[in-house]
């Protein structure tokens, strides 16, 4: 078994995915390779460890990388380097050189600003650099005898052990790195980088929702359109029944077609999110955004999964397995599901484009509700005291490839919950909409199966009508659901109630993944407690909104 080990953000899964032709997501922030990967190249297995900056591990994903290291039979390391951090990545690789394993090392990121050969001749260890050669090089390195002697003296003590290895990592690298003077404005300039990022990231949607958005939905909607109308036509001249007909139009095509026009403005979104992630940017604004999260009991650790979140809310409850202190990530994963996700998106823009004609500013709103409702959860609960530290890839121009590839994958994974779990709930939706108790076919809306279960739950969702609480109770399985069994029921709201409901579903309990998902990292207990808070917390969001519109208007 050939292992890829080093620091996050070294580019080990962008080697990995190059050797083993994988699909796997690339990103700048520790969290995204959180489980172990393996792969095959030319006959040999490859595996793709979390990473890490020691053998001592602190965080769930470190502990996976290092129980594989100590009981497992490694035959070669390929200790991947990020050669803008030569310094911090050499003390993980003095630590593997102790381990006897044969080693080689993959310089990422090198931009001529190292003395390889000194390096090689210091070290003792054969160094590949990450090029366009890289594959001719690591099959020579395989198919060879590799041997590597430790040049660090081992000390018991393991403090003046660290200090001795990091003095002499700093005589190595002080004689193999030439000087680099710049001076990145994104970090140091503190007021410029805090109005730049939140300026970019209002200006990635408003492109993405008013500029470009708005005509993509008009043109697949169009196309839509089109299409259930030929079908709808066809169907009626050939000799179909009506309750088959009616399943295919009412049941299949309208449940899911409105879900299908938003498909545009989430490409869009993750393309671009994809492309600031793989430019190093957003590992970068999370280091800035640690001095405004600090002000509400968080830090910069959370960000990346507040991000991730932003996608999916699981994918950022999986990625709080960075967060080495427990509190800390018990409270990020509490706060995780009332950022707006993929799926909750396409309920802002089914209510700001049918009821408030694609209007950003209202659009804009529901994210400000979101983050008001994040900053004052988070100021009730504990405080926190912990340093945020990380490592800083350099800037680079972002690869268009990597881009397409992870927005490939992540659409591709909704589209699958669209053709499989919220197809499955449209069905059900038209079945309790088209039949009676007696299962009596084309009864009208007031007789039928829905209307008897709605008005029974619309008990427990006062604030809406009857076909607004079914879709909320949908909403449980997928989020989507929502407007998929709004598009099939039709609805009563107004402009107002409109907005407030779209307030109640973006806050309020989260899909049943999500919430496996908090019973998974944090257990039952903590799964039924924070499923409590999320109705109680959106219900008094949503009448406390009511009532400030009301004052105002």
């Amino acid at each position: 078994m050939i292992a890829l080990i080093g620091n996050p953000n070294s580019g080990k899964t962008t080697i990995f995915n190059k050797l083993t032709k994988s699909n796997k997501v690339v990103g700048n922030f520790s969290g995204v390779t959180v489980d172990k990967s393996i792969g095959n190249y030319k006959g040999y297995n490859i595996i793709d460890l979390p990473g890490i900056y020691s053998l001592i591990p602190y965080t769930k994903e470190e502990v996976v990388t290092v129980d594989y290291i100590n009981n497992n039979d490694i035959s070669l390391i390929i200790n991947v380097i990020d050669a803008n951090n030569l310094n911090r990545s050499l003390y993980l690789t003095s630590r593997l050189m102790e381990l006897s394993i044969p080693m080689v090392i993959i310089l990422t990121k090198y931009k001529g600003n190292i003395d390889i050969k000194l390096l090689k001749k210091l070290l003792g260890i054969k160094i590949i650099i990450c090029n366009k050669d890289i594959y001719k090089n690591i099959d020579s390195i395989i198919d060879s005898n590799n041997t590597n002697y430790n040049r660090f003296k081992k000390i018991d003590d393991i403090y003046l052990d660290i200090n001795y290895r990091y003095s002499y990592i700093d005589e190595i690298t002080s004689k193999v790195v030439k000087n680099n003077n710049h001076k990145d404005i994104i970090i140091h300039n503190k007021y410029l980088s805090m109005f730049t990022s939140i300026l970019l990231f209002i200006l990635v949607y408003f492109v993405s929702i008013n500029i470009i958005g708005s005509k993509c939905i008009n043109i697949v909607s169009n196309i839509i359109n089109t299409g259930i109308n030929y079908i709808s036509n066809y169907l009626n001249r050939i000799d179909i029944s009506y309750i088959f007909k009616d399943l295919i139009i009412n049941g299949i095509l309208k449940g899911i077609s409105n879900i299908l026009s938003f498909i545009p403005i989430i490409i869009i979104i993750t393309f671009i999110i994809s492309l600031l992630e793989d430019s190093g940017y957003i590992t970068r604004i999370s280091l800035i955004f640690d001095k405004l999260l600090r002000l509400i009991n968080l830090s910069g650790k959370s960000f990346q999964p507040f991000l991730s979140a932003t996608t999916c809310s699981v994918l950022g409850i999986m990625s709080t397995r960075t967060i080495k202190d427990r509190k800390d990530r018990l409270k990020t994963i509490f706060l995780i599901p009332f950022i707006p996700c993929s799926a909750k998106l396409t309920i802002i823009i089914y209510i700001t484009t049918l009821f408030f004609h694609n209007s950003f500013y209202i659009f804009l709103s529901f994210y400000l509700v979101s983050i008001m409702v994040i900053i004052i959860s988070s100021k009730l609960l504990s405080k926190n005291n912990h340093s945020y530290i990380m490592e800083v890839p350099s800037m680079k121009i972002p690869s268009i490839s990597i881009a397409l590839k992870n927005t490939y994958n992540k659409v591709k994974g909704y589209l699958f919950r669209i053709i499989t779990v919220i197809l499955f709930i449209s069905i059900i939706n038209w079945v309790l909409v088209s039949f009676d108790v007696r299962f009596n076919l084309g009864v009208s809306y007031d007789n039928s199966i829905l209307y008897m279960l709605g008005s029974k739950i619309s008990n427990i969702f006062k604030l809406f009508g009857i076909k607004e609480s079914i879709s909320i109770l949908s909403g449980l399985i997928a989020k989507e659901e929502v407007v998929s069994t709004l598009n099939i029921l039709g609805n009563n709201l107004d402009r107002l109630s409109a907005y407030l409901f779209c307030i109640f579903n973006i806050i309020t309990i989260p899909c049943i993944n999500t919430i496996m998902a908090i019973k998974s990292e944090c257990g039952y207990k903590r799964m039924f407690l924070y499923t409590t808070l999320y109705l109680v917390i959106s219900y008094l969001v949503t009448i406390l909104i009511y009532i400030i519109i009301r004052i105002i208007i």
